[in-house]
Parts: structure tokens; C-alpha cells; sequence
């Protein structure tokens, strides 16, 4: 028997209430936002399957104080809900702001490996990031290591290599036939002059794609425009600092891995998914003690 599926095409999850622990609160009535459980009477009920179905979202599981409800599928188990921390093991607002104004893009790193249990610890606090249709769909490839790391450099920056095409007056003539004049603007503004300046920094032996850092983890996406693999990452760089690591978000490597079939094979991007973001990770070889203060472009309220 093949999957359930749901009217998205997406593998549908099957909640359950346990009967026996349920005190009928409503609650996981009221937060589920497909209505696959809803009130029946004065008790909770799975409905059938007459509209989205049950997307694994989990909301059930987390506001039932009692542990009555299950999903599986769609990636989730019964071992996946666990009770939450005591509100005096969590963040406070202010310690929270402290460490978002203490994460900074880290471009000098320590010539120090990383454990996979770091790794892996660090993952494990991204992969909390509030997805546009969950369970996530985003996948991780970890490249762990300086050498494996400058392999990886170099296989994009062969692919860079090509890009300079568009610098030449052809190339330029090509632009404007395959490109809107916003992708242009930026290709000749901004990714041509940085992928020049990687590709010189490298004949001199200086990275200035990875910085030397010894790890470097992609995220991507069977969707191509989605932004959940950048929010994953985003959280990364949280957990990173929480960590005690540096890190730095990488926009050129999507672009290059998207460009080549054979590189996406080699570096472990599966058929049908789309390489988003990528970052570097180590321990930092500088150390800041002045934030910066950011803001906005405009904020309006209307």
C-alpha cells in the first residue's frame, strides 16, 4: 500500500489521541490548522480525510500537556515530541538580543577541525527553524575538513571560471538576450566583480570563498525559490555563536552548483533538489568586542 497522500500530493500524516490520557481539553482541536482533529461532542476526533489532511506540523503534539497525541509520517514519529524546557532553562529577550548582536560573518578561522558531534549539535538546533510547510524539506550536505573543504573551492571555482564569458563583449551581448536587466545589473555589478576577485585571490593561494575554514555545510530544497533552506541556515549562524563558532553565509555557491549536473552529483546534492545557501563554520581566529548597530531600510507601520 502506497503512501497516503494529501490534495497538495504531499505524503499526508496520521495523528492519534490515546483514549486513555486524553482529558478532552480541545486544545489540539483549536491549534490544528488543517481541522483534521475537530470536536465531536465534548471529545477530540480524527476527521477523515475530506480536505488538506494532516501536514505533520506537529501543533498537536506540542500543546497537549497530558502527551495523548501522536503523528507519524511525513518524516515524524511518536518519539518526536518531548517536553520543553522549564521557562528558567530558556533565553530571556536580553539574552537573547546579546547574542544576535554578538554573531558576526567570520572570515579569519583557527586552523582547528571540527568534531562531527558539534556539527551534528548545531544541525540539530537549526533544524527548530519554522519551515514554510512542514516537517522540513531542506537537506544538508556537511563538507568537514580543510582539504575536502579546498576541494570543494576548487571544483567552484572551475565553474566561476566560466562566468567570465559574460565579461567579454559576446558575453555582454548574451546577457541581455537570456536576462532581464536586474539580473544583468547584478551579474555585471556584483557577481562578476566578486568572482574575479575569488578567482585572483586564488592564484595566490589566499580563499577568499571559504576563508580556510575547516567546514563548510550546505542547505538546500526540492523547491527552487523557496526560502526555507536560508532561514535553516540562518538559524545556523545562531547556533553557531551559541556554540562558540564563527561563521559566514556563502551566496556564489548555490549559483555555481546549480550551473553543473556533475558537481551537484560529486558533492552529494540528490536529483531534483536545488543547492540554496551555503556557509562556513570554525572557531574564530579574531575576536570582536564591538557590536555594530544594523537597521532596516525602511519600516512603516500602516
Amino acid at each position: 500500500m502506497g503512501k497516503i497522500k494529501n490534495m497538495s500530493g504531499r505524503e499526508r500524516g496520521i495523528p492519534s489521541i490515546d483514549a486513555d490520557l486524553c482529558t478532552a481539553c480541545g486544545l489540539c482541536a483549536r491549534v490544528c490548522p488543517t481541522s483534521t482533529i475537530m470536536m465531536s461532542g465534548d471529545k477530540p476526533c480524527i476527521t477523515g480525510d475530506g480536505g488538506f489532511g494532516c501536514i505533520a506540523c506537529g501543533q498537536c503534539v506540542a500543546v497537549c500537556a497530558e502527551g495523548a497525541t501522536r503523528v507519524t509520517g511525513r518524516g515524524m514519529s511518536p518519539e518526536d515530541g518531548f517536553v520543553l524546557p522549564p521557562a528558567s532553562e530558556r533565553s530571556t529577550a536580553k539574552g537573547l538580543e546579546a547574542l544576535l548582536e554578538s554573531r558576526r560573518s567570520m572570515r579569519q578561522y583557527k586552523d582547528q577541525p571540527l568534531t562531527h558531534e558539534t556539527i551534528d549539535r548545531l544541525l540539530t538546533m537549526a533544524s527548530t527553524a519554522p519551515m514554510g510547510f512542514p516537517p522540513s524539506d531542506v537537506g544538508v550536505i556537511v563538507i568537514n575538513g580543510k582539504e575536502r573543504v579546498q576541494e570543494f573551492a576548487e571544483d567552484l571555482c572551475q565553474e566561476f571560471k566560466k562566468w567570465l564569458f559574460f565579461a567579454s563583449p559576446i558575453g555582454s551581448l548574451v546577457m541581455r538576450g537570456v536576462m532581464d536587466k536586474a539580473t544583468r545589473d547584478m551579474m555585471k555589478d556584483l557577481v562578476l566583480p566578486i568572482t574575479i576577485e575569488i578567482l585572483e585571490a586564488r592564484k595566490k593561494g589566499q580563499d577568499f570563498l571559504f576563508y580556510h575554514a575547516p567546514c563548510v555545510i550546505v542547505f538546500y530544497d526540492p523547491m527552487k525559490d523557496t526560502v526555507d533552506p536560508s532561514i535553516a541556515g540562518s538559524f545556523a549562524t545562531i547556533a553557531a555563536e551559541s556554540l562558540g563558532l564563527g561563521s559566514c553565509m556563502i551566496g556564489t555557491v548555490a549559483p555555481a552548483l546549480k550551473g553543473s549536473r556533475e558537481l551537484r552529483a560529486k558533492w552529494g546534492i540528490p536529483d531534483g533538489q536545488h543547492p540554496s545557501i551555503a556557509m562556513t563554520l570554525g572557531y574564530g581566529a579574531v575576536s570582536y568586542k564591538r557590536g555594530i548597530r544594523r537597521r532596516f531600510a525602511s519600516v512603516r507601520y500602516i
